[in-house]
């Protein structure tokens, strides 16, 4: 004797056939999505040096570095003898680099701070700085004698 097959059953198989097709995909698709490129990922530089205002160290001051074509940027304090450590690194490509005060930078500091004040004015903007760095992979130095 047959086995009756009632169109519930018939149903309920083709819902879980389903099921573990749609499973099936959805594991595909995470796990090859999470195996990545290396095409995609930039290539990365840091960057350090030495800022110093008529041969003489910069401080209580910032270096930023900025790409107008990405928008990305960084930046780092400069320190008693005028050097500086970007914080983080960046794509590898051209930066515009200018002056602002320190990451610290209180109202209550701006009394005994006097680094930006001696910076001259055309250094603290980015379209007037004329301060330009070409970030390499790797570790980069940047020293710049402003006048």
């Amino acid at each position: 004797m047959l086995p009756m097959i009632r169109s519930s059953d018939i149903a309920l198989t083709r819902f879980c056939c389903w099921k573990l097709c749609f499973l099936t995909l959805f594991a595909l698709t995470t796990f090859v999505g999470c195996t990545g490129s290396n095409a995609d990922t930039p290539k990365m530089g840091t960057a350090s040096g030495k800022i110093t205002l008529n041969g003489k160290p910069l401080t209580d001051c910032r270096i930023n570095f900025n790409s107008a074509k990405t928008g990305v940027g960084a930046g780092g304090d400069l320190k008693e003898d005028g050097s500086y450590t970007l914080e983080g690194s960046l794509p590898v490509g051209d930066y515009t680099l200018f002056i602002t005060p320190p990451s610290d930078f209180t109202p209550a500091k701006a009394q005994t701070q006097s680094g930006l004040t001696n910076v001259p004015a055309k250094y603290r903007g980015e379209a007037t700085s004329g301060l330009t760095a070409k970030v390499k992979e790797g570790e980069s130095e940047y020293n710049f004698d402003l006048k």
